[in-house]
């Protein structure tokens, strides 16, 4: 399984407090994205040149110019000394293979600091895209007691095998119309509305994600196709959270530029009234702050 990060998490990412593996890969390329490095499966480094007067002479590849990472250099380069023996601060290495077996002892060695309610969450980029692995590893987890949790964007033709295993789904949806979803995703969202419909239907734990940005999909016709169809499926629980750029730090460290940096969060007042309208129908909907 390849993951590019790891940590603990309270709260945020399920019941609890919570250790999360963030797997690299994603099948959407949303101009907002927070984790650009988990949006390619390849490996790929993330370069801070403020961190570190030395980058320089840790790459004997003659890759670093200056404040520049050269990366038509860098990505030929296969032992990666500035990671691999001079554990330089400005490199840091986005893409890990890790085995059951890792993610097993990694775990057991943690679950006294669970909690009473909390346990492992699968991340992404997109976790679902490793589906054999994560479904192996998931499972053995579960044989010994773990709560899982498992956040995707309910784009897989495989989502209802998740159904048995996690504990939570946390799903992530970024608009209804699916030709504006293309614009901002880069692909349809047609398995995803039948996924999140098919999860309703079944009476299955599941959290709505809905990141919200102001020039995208909280127009005013676009909040009327979500009233539409949140009053038509009737989910348990939805969660609205407004646009951050805490990601474009992450697009300077990759040397890209981030789509989304002239994009607007939607007004809180705005947003709150929203909730307070999809309550008044009796779907429980919430502002992430």
């Amino acid at each position: 399984m390849r993951v590019f990060a790891k940590g603990w998490s309270n709260g945020f990412d399920g019941p609890g407090r919570r250790f999360v593996y963030y797997l690299k890969g994603c099948n959407f390329r949303c101009l907002w994205c927070g984790s650009p490095e988990g949006i390619s499966f390849e490996p790929e480094i993330l370069f801070y040149p403020e961190r570190s007067e030395l980058a320089a002479s840790c790459c004997d590849k003659k890759a670093v110019k200056g404040n520049d990472l050269m990366r038509a250099i860098c990505g030929n380069c296969d032992t990666m000394p500035c990671i691999n023996v001079w554990h330089n601060r400005a490199f840091e290495l986005a893409g890990k293979e890790i085995t059951k077996l890792e993610i097993i002892q990694d775990v057991t060695q943690r679950v006294t600091m669970f909690g009473g309610d909390g346990g492992v969450t699968f991340s992404g980029g997109e976790p679902t895209l490793q589906m054999a692995e994560l479904l192996d590893v998931a499972q053995s987890l579960k044989s010994h007691g773990i709560n899982l949790v498992i956040e995707n964007n309910a784009s897989s033709p495989r989502f209802r095998e998740l159904y048995d295993t996690f504990d939570l789904l946390i799903c992530d949806l970024k608009c209804i119309t699916s030709e504006l979803h293309e614009k901002i995703a880069g692909t349809g969202n047609d398995m995803v509305l039948e996924n999140i419909s098919d999860a309703v239907a079944n009476d299955i734990n599941m959290v709505i994600r809905v990141p919200l940005i102001k020039e995208l999909n909280f127009t005013v016709s676009e909040r009327e196709c979500f009233y539409d169809f949140f009053s038509k499926i009737r989910p348990g629980k939805i969660e609205f959270l407004r646009l951050h750029q805490l990601g474009l730090p992450k697009y300077k460290a990759l040397g890209q530029i981030c789509p989304a940096k002239n994009l607007h969060p939607p007004v809180q007042a705005e947003v709150e009234d929203f909730c307070k309208r999809l309550c008044s129908i009796g779907i429980n909907a919430t502002l992430l702050h």
